[in-house]
């Protein structure tokens, strides 16, 4: 998706000085707003304001916001029902001319941003019982004209591959043809449909100005020339997906719906020109960003772009027409109801040596072609649908619970006009089910043994301490082994199928997977060792359940809560499963351990503490070893420290401690503790065990950075986050703190950078909120 331009809150001297100015103008623009006939008399009114700098603006929007007949900041005196100076001598206005102004800002504003503070003014506004009277001026379409609008020109940014582009079209107006019209629209092709609708009316030259500027803003994406009727295409195309989605379409679009009519949808001159039958994708895509791009779209429903990345003479198409077969696809969709794409490996391939390639075939004859590999899987419901689309694999492995299915496919790419398209489509997947069980276990080997050289190679370099310039590239490494282990589970996938009373085989395939942290996929093949291996039905189920239990952790922080919740009761159900088959030590901790965190909101119940006690009492009688007595140590901290025995918990926690010094989690409990308790120093020394375990604990160095914050010890709290900032740069949270410390300090400046970067990574964060409205604070108080 096109990157939106960060939008910084604050506003500088200058800007605070430009404000007030403005706010002298209010009653002024207001009524000037009124007495406006036209949208051009309208944007001229608008013009001190939507002129100046985007910060400005919405600062203005938010005073105007204040409710009704506010003050300008400063200005303490009563409210009046006329505008007078106040004791200050500065101005007021009265809550009608808010309502108006915000009104027209809404609906004229040039920046997206603007639109939306207003629209969430007014509705601060009409909590206060103070309403818009102004109404846009309605411009129909002119019955007759001298000279009729004319298409003039269209420009769409290059990034169809992203599900999104912006569609600029512009027409000349006027009796001399100096005037021109712009309609801007943002489409989205994988959700909204269309997302928005801007439009204009101005002097060519500012027209212009306008184009400039929108185009610049969209970092990294081209634009290029568009015809009316290649704009009308990517517009009606957008409105399907509106619609196919049941998505509402955007105010502005719904207001302008008329001229958009007119101009657009049922314009001759769009019907009957020139269609290039521009794709509008990046060109430069190299083989394999084509194909994730192609199992991206076509995952998320875009099939308009998956259908352009096939050569036109691809089989795939099956001869049908782009609508024909976008329809055919939806279909599929709706019953299907695709979700969740993650990709394994991409790679480019060796082509093979078979029919495919001889003379005079088909691909032989047009230049350069590639051969990518990928593995893929998909959330799917089942539909018989799924067996008419040829782009569809074979999934080789199944997640009953989640309907995850995984993939293995393989594209042949040709080079057309400049650009990389997908001709054929061949399930790797599905080919693997029948090469013969010798082949099969040889590629299997073959695979294995790459992977231990590698895992050898980078043991060799450390004990060697190797410079990380004569090593290997640790991520291509990475990549291969992932590339490796996925091949080789679809290789298992099919073992499995001809050889179906091999535990080994199925042993092999687990192993796999846990190795690349699979999760999901092996509860597959820990499923299977449950249900056909009776001697291993104990420990499986014991191993499923530890599986589910970390996967409910993934998905509560992927916010899918109800499934969270739902394999929460499978992780307890296959634990206490598994306990009455064979009781263990380890299985009466990890049940009482799950009990306590699966209820531990906001203090897990009396009889859930009971419950898990008496768990914990049958795990010690069972004679447990270090590691689950450590276990059994830190549960039975957190079950002290719930009933408000810090003391007690204190001892249970220092006990793990001591035995698994490496124990997740057990440091940073251990500082809870110690902090409650009033042992601060303990508490930081705590903290800092906890990082030399783990130096990426993000945690840790929070709670490090709050204890130096309470002491204002700032310059420590600040050398604690670069230190983090080191081992997690792309931390947005740390660069948070980092600005508050910094506000702390009075280093506006520096706080102003970090704050910058940390919104550039993830502005929806709390902690970047927060740092946000104590800079801004910091700065009033200046």
């Amino acid at each position: 998706m096109a990157r939106k331009k960060e939008l910084a809150s604050s506003v500088s001297a200058e800007d605070q000085s430009r404000l007030q100015s403005l706010l002298t103008q209010i009653s002024g623009l207001a009524e000037q707003l009124r007495s406006s006939q036209s949208q051009q008399e309208v944007e001229a009114a608008l013009a001190p304001i939507t002129s100046a700098p985007l910060s400005v603006q919405l600062a203005l929007l938010r005073e105007l916001a204040q409710g009704r007949d506010a003050p300008v900041p400063g200005d303490e005196a009563p409210p009046q029902e006329t505008q007078q100076p106040s004791s200050t001598g500065e101005p007021r206005w009265r809550g009608q001319d808010a309502a108006d102004l915000l009104q027209a800002l809404y609906h004229y504003s040039p920046e997206k941003e603007c639109r939306k503070e207003a629209r969430r003014s007014l509705i601060r506004l009409e909590g206060s019982r103070v309403y818009p009277q102004w109404q846009p001026p309605r411009e129909e379409p002119q019955a007759f004209q001298t000279h009729p609008p004319r298409f003039w020109k269209g420009l769409v940014s290059q990034t169809r591959e992203r599900g999104e582009v912006q569609l600029l079209l512009c027409w000349e107006e006027g009796f001399a043809y100096d005037e021109a019209r712009l309609i801007a629209l943002l489409l989205d092709f994988w959700q909204q449909g269309v997302h928005d609708c801007l439009v204009e009316r101005g002097s060519k030259r500012r027209i212009e100005a306008r184009l400039s500027e929108l185009t610049s803003r969209l970092e990294e994406a081209r634009f290029c020339e568009c015809s009316l009727a290649e704009g009308r295409r990517l517009l009606e195309e957008a409105l399907a997906v509106s619609h196919w989605r049941r998505q509402e379409l955007p105010e502005g679009y719904r207001y302008h719906l008329p001229l958009i009519r007119q101009l657009i949808l049922e314009a001759p001159e769009a019907e009957s020109g020139r269609e290039n039958a521009q794709s509008f994708i990046q060109p430069t895509l190299d083989p394999e960003e084509l194909v994730l791009t192609f199992i991206g779209a076509w995952s998320l429903g875009d099939f308009g772009l998956a259908y352009d990345l096939l050569t036109p003479q691809s089989p795939l198409r099956e001869g049908l027409s782009r609508e024909e077969w976008i329809a055919r696809r939806r279909a599929w969709a709706d019953e299907a109801q695709p979700a969740r794409l993650t990709v394994s490996f991409v790679a480019e391939s060796d082509q093979p040596q078979s029919g495919l390639w001889l003379p005079g075939s088909t691909l032989s004859s047009r230049g350069p072609r590639k051969l990518v590999e990928i593995g893929w899987s998909l959330e799917l419901s089942e539909t018989p649908l799924s067996g008419t689309l040829p782009e569809m694999a074979m999934g080789t492995a199944v997640n009953k619970e989640t309907g995850r299915h995984w993939f293995w496919t393989s594209y042949t790419l040709q080079r057309q006009e400049e650009a990389w398209r997908i001709h054929t489509l061949s399930d790797e997947g599905a080919r693997a089910q029948g090469l013969p069980i010798p082949e099969l276990q040889q590629r299997i080997k073959e695979h294995e043994e790459r992977v231990r050289e590698i895992s050898a190679q980078q043991r060799e370099a450390l004990l060697k301490s190797i410079s990380l310039l004569d090593r290997p590239d640790p991520q291509a490494l990475l990549e291969e082994v992932t590339r490796r282990l996925t091949q080789a589970m679809h290789y298992d996938d099919a073992l499995m199928v001809r050889l179906s009373l091999d535990q080994q085989v199925v042993e092999n395939a687990y192993s796999h997977a846990a190795t690349l942290r699979n999760g999901e996929r092996a509860m597959v093949y820990l499923e299977r060792l449950a249900q056909r291996f009776p001697g291993r039905r104990a420990d499986a189920l014991r191993e499923l359940a530890m599986t589910e239990d970390s996967l409910a952790t993934l998905f509560e922080q992927q916010g899918l809560r109800e499934r969270s919740r739902r394999f929460d009761e499978l992780a307890e159900q296959h634990m206490q499963e598994s306990l009455t088959l064979r009781p263990t030590a380890l299985g009466y901790a990890l049940l009482a351990q799950m009990k306590l965190q699966h209820m531990a909101t906001p203090l897990p119940p009396p009889e859930v503490l009971q419950e898990a006690e008496q768990l914990l009492a049958q795990a010690q009688a069972l004679n447990p070893n270090r590691a689950e007595e450590t276990i059994i140590e830190a549960a039975l901290g957190t079950i002290a420290s719930a009933r408000g025995d810090q003391q007690q918990a204190l001892q249970h926690y220092e006990r793990a401690a001591s035995l698994s010094p490496d124990y997740p989690g057990i440091w940073l409990a251990l500082s809870h503790t110690q902090r409650s308790l009033g042992r601060r120093a303990e508490a930081r020394e705590s903290l800092r065990r906890a990082l030399r375990h783990n130096p990426s604990d993000l945690q840790a160095y929070s709670e490090l950075v709050d204890l130096a914050v309470e002491e204002k010890q700032f310059g420590e709290a600040r050398a604690i986050l670069e230190d983090g900032l080191k081992q997690l740069p792309q931390s947005a949270h740390l660069r948070a703190l980092l600005a508050m410390v910094l506000a702390e300090q009075g280093e506006l400046r520096q706080a102003q950078r970090f704050l910058e970067e940390a919104e550039r990574l993830d502005q929806r964060l709390p902690s970047v909120q927060a740092a946000r409205e104590i800079l801004n604070e910091r700065r009033k108080q200046r």
